[in-house]
């Protein structure tokens, strides 16, 4: 199984700090088996991994976004549990419906994502 898009992006922060993937597993606090799970994809991505990496390599605001878009890419679960009822029902619509949007939607829609703008036609 290939790396991930975040495994990648902790094995570039891994290099650049001269480490091995034991020696960031053992700063972190977990094995290094799991942290090589965690980088293939075969186990989630735990939020406190993500704050421990951001904290203890010093990691700035574009490093950072880096990193989130990286666990962006990497997760193949949403877990939408914590939604309210309204948003897990537009989401699950959503989910449903996307197969049937043509590219120009999902531009607009990546659109209204990425900027946070509510007024695009």
């Amino acid at each position: 199984m290939s790396v991930t898009v975040f495994g990648s992006f902790l094995r570039k922060v891994r290099l650049d700090h001269n480490e091995r993937l034991y020696d960031m597993a053992k700063k972190i606090g977990i094995s290094a088996a799991f942290l090589s799970s965690v980088e293939h994809g075969r186990k989630k991505i735990p939020n406190d991994l993500i704050t421990k990496v951001i904290d203890l390599y010093n990691l700035n605001s574009d490093q950072t976004a880096k990193l989130m878009d990286a666990v962006s890419s990497s997760n193949k679960v949403i877990d939408i549990s914590d939604f309210s009822a309204e948003k897990q029902e537009a989401t699950i619509m959503f989910a449903r419906k996307f197969d049937e949007l043509s590219p120009e939607q999902i531009v607009k829609i990546k659109k209204i994502l990425d900027e946070g703008d509510k007024n695009i036609d």
